[in-house]
């Protein structure tokens, strides 16, 4: 049913219950996965400036998609193996409108069939600064969506 998936991984307890998700998905229906993430510098200029340990707010969010990345396949592998795997880092420099909508346009490009995600990956101010990047993605798509709900618990916090 499926021959490509598309997931956005955030590094979030939610994204990786997405992940496992997509992963479980992937191998049953021997489809490819393609691992996304959306690097926001935006995300990074909260922080007081002496947190931060890159050369730039670019930087800082690459360096940081880049091990969210890293993390995300190497999971997937465990599971599927090197073949089936494709990983992505998208940079936006805006708000979750814009966040949501490369994830989109990526994921029709390349042809994906379902498009997976979580739906909290951020809280408290980030949350109140980007939105809800999942509720702007089932806006924006036309693809199948699979949305992973986080933990009662996780809601809470």
């Amino acid at each position: 049913m499926y021959k490509h998936l598309v997931v956005a991984v955030d590094g979030s307890h939610t994204s990786e219950n997405a992940l496992a998700h997509a992963v479980g998905l992937a191998k049953v229906e021997n489809a490819q996965l393609t691992l996304v993430n959306v690097a926001n510098p935006a995300e990074y200029m909260a922080l007081a400036p002496e947190f931060l340990q890159h050369e730039s707010y670019e930087a800082a969010a690459l360096a940081e998609g880049n091990t969210v990345l890293d993390a995300a396949e190497h999971r997937a592998q465990a599971v599927l193996g090197e073949g089936k795997i494709q990983r992505h880092l998208l940079m936006a420099n805006k708000g979750a409108r814009e966040m949501a909508q490369m994830l989109v346009d990526y994921a029709e490009q390349q042809g994906a069939d379902l498009l997976v995600l979580g739906t909290h990956g951020r809280s408290g101010l980030m949350h109140l600064l980007m939105g809800s990047f999942a509720e702007t993605v089932m806006r924006e798509t036309r693809l199948p969506l699979l949305v992973i709900r986080s933990e009662r618990s996780e809601e809470e916090a």
